[in-house]
């Protein structure tokens, strides 16, 4: 305890002895450090935005919710959802939109004609542009520039871009699905046509209700089997003959039928939900806060920097003199 005594003692001793070259160099060091902040590091200036995902943005979901899907339209999406959505914001579509509609080559200072100006407004765009989900799994996308209106405008652009993307996917994804189930509707009905041309001509033959045909037809055979009216029981007889030779070709048809019209049926609903989804939209997200331009600088923050100048410079003034020191005494 005596030894870190007299060390302490020893340390006193030796700054009073540079103290004078302390303050000097403390005095410097915020006078430099304020004035790089003032004038060689750039204002900037932060606008940001929160949105929260949505369950569907489909509108064909969310007019038959209650009878098929079951996607409340109002409810905020799930951790899946978000992802997705931070996974469309960090796509080179996003990304290049902005690059364009801002002319951030411009902003930058960044030339078309060096040949690694891509790498350079990449670089510049990581930097300025960021988004993260935070634990209420919302997600906050920020911006970051020399340009208050910039940084707003910007923020505020993602948001009609992110939906632009995800809608054209799935539109594209819609009328892809739509033309095969055109394809397969032609089909089913040019099969459905030729049923019913089969079915028309099995009427002809007489075949119009078998089953009800059969059970009449039986029972008048058996009146007239017991009325000894053998010219009528053979005139019967013949008949139910002919319903047993095409019988069974009919009801393969009706079933086959019945089957075509049962799949027309669920396609007619899917195509008239597509061209729903294919022509209107809903937005992909609920925004909770719009960005706006910043009315104060966000960066630099001047007093941490002098802050934290002041203490490095103290450290290894501290550190260089306990070395002279020893190096004296040596």
């Amino acid at each position: 305890m005596k030894q870190e005594n007299l060390d302490f003692l020893w340390l006193v001793q030796l700054l009073k002895k540079y103290f004078n070259s302390l303050c000097v160099i403390l005095f410097s060091t915020i006078l430099v450090s304020s004035l790089i902040s003032l004038f060689l590091i750039e204002e900037k200036y932060t606008s940001s935005v929160l949105i929260y995902p949505t369950t569907t943005n489909s509108v064909s979901k969310a007019l038959f919710a209650q009878h098929v899907y079951g996607d409340d339209l109002l409810e905020f999406g799930e951790e899946e959802a978000t992802e997705q959505l931070l996974q469309v914001l960090k796509s080179d579509e996003i990304r290049d939109a902005i690059i364009s509609k801002f002319d951030l080559y411009t902003f930058f200072n960044i030339d078309t004609d060096d040949a690694y100006h891509k790498t350079m407004i990449i670089e510049e765009y990581n930097d300025f542009f960021s988004f993260r989900k935070t634990k209420f799994n919302a997600i906050e996308i920020t911006v970051l520039t020399r340009d208050a209106q910039m940084s707003s405008d910007i923020a505020n652009e993602s948001l009609v871009l992110l939906d632009e993307v995800l809608n054209r996917m799935r539109s594209s994804r819609a009328r892809k699905a739509l033309e095969i189930l055109e394809k397969r509707k032609s089909l089913l009905y040019n099969e459905r046509n030729n049923m019913l041309d089969s079915l028309k001509e099995y009427r002809s033959y007489g075949l119009i209700s078998v089953g009800h045909q059969t059970e009449r037809l039986t029972e008048q055979y058996a009146i007239a089997l017991a009325n000894n009216n053998a010219s009528g029981a053979t005139r019967i007889k013949k008949e139910l003959n002919n319903l047993a030779n095409y019988v069974d070709f009919q009801e393969m048809l009706l079933r086959k039928s019945h089957k075509i019209e049962d799949e027309l049926a669920n396609m007619e609903f899917e195509s008239a939900r597509l061209a729903i989804d294919n022509e209107h939209t809903l937005e992909n997200k609920f925004i909770i806060n719009k960005a706006y331009p910043a009315d104060k600088k966000s960066y630099p923050v001047r007093w941490l920097i002098v802050f934290v100048s002041v203490v490095s410079v103290s450290i290894l003034s501290i550190f260089s003199i306990l070395t002279l020191e020893s190096l004296s005494q040596k």
